[in-house]
């Protein structure tokens, strides 16, 4: 019975720590992408009106100047 709480124990912390390292990258990958957008289009970084967010996910997402933005960054595109 140890030896299964302690398989499942260590299971849990694996998978835990899997979840929270992708978490973190997509959430900086993120990040870089606004704020080169921002840079590139002459938007406040903290602007997050309806212009700001349409223009952003219809022109930058998917971009090869985000994609750009990403290894200037040194962070693995998508």
């Amino acid at each position: 019975m140890k030896k299964y709480i302690l398989t499942l124990a260590l299971a849990t912390a694996l998978l835990t720590g899997c979840t929270t390292n992708k978490v973190a990258l997509d959430d900086l990958r993120a990040e870089i992408s606004w704020n080169a957008f921002c840079d590139a289009h002459g938007y406040d970084r903290n602007d997050n009106t309806y212009q700001a967010t349409n223009e952003y996910l219809d022109t930058w997402c998917g971009s090869v100047d985000e994609e750009a933005a990403f290894i200037k960054a040194g962070v693995e595109p998508y």
